[in-house]
């Protein structure tokens, strides 16, 4: 072989870089932190603002009089509540924003030749996210069962 072809000995889908060069970061790793970051900052707010929201529109403990019967109509709980849908509606994006970015840092971590430190934040910050809501809805799920 002449040294003149280009590809001799040279893995097909290895990065180009010079020998002894610093790494750098993965991309899929920083966007992975980011998704991270921006998704627990958004269910925060969002908690937040419906929690607010609720507790100015309804009075939870006169929902019912002490024999069981309801002191609001329906449209009356229907009116109270629709503002707050909008808000109840971003928690399924932030979600699936924790779920592309456990994806991401997933990849950031398997690719060779990339530094893996935003990579594993990433990962371990939309896992633990990702986690939490899944025991919420199973501790949410197991509640409901166990009603009368």
């Amino acid at each position: 072989m002449s040294e003149q072809e280009p590809f001799d000995n040279k893995p097909a889908f290895e990065p180009v870089r010079e020998p002894n060069a610093p790494l750098k970061h993965s991309g899929f790793g920083i966007a992975s932190f980011i998704m991270g970051i921006v998704g627990i900052l958004g269910l925060i707010i969002v908690t937040t603002v419906i929690v607010s929201l609720v507790s100015s529109t309804l009075d939870l403990s006169t929902l019912v009089d002490p024999n069981g019967n309801p002191t609001m109509t329906e449209e009356e709980i229907i009116a109270a509540v629709t503002p707050i849908l909008p808000y109840i509606i971003l928690f399924p994006l932030f979600i699936v924003i924790h779920f592309i970015g456990l994806i991401l840092g997933i990849i950031g971590l398997a690719r060779a030749g990339y530094r893996k430190m935003f990579a594993i934040i990433g990962t371990i910050l939309n896992g633990m996210v990702l986690l939490l809501v899944l025991l919420l809805l199973i501790i949410g799920l197991a509640a409901g069962m166990s009603a009368p």
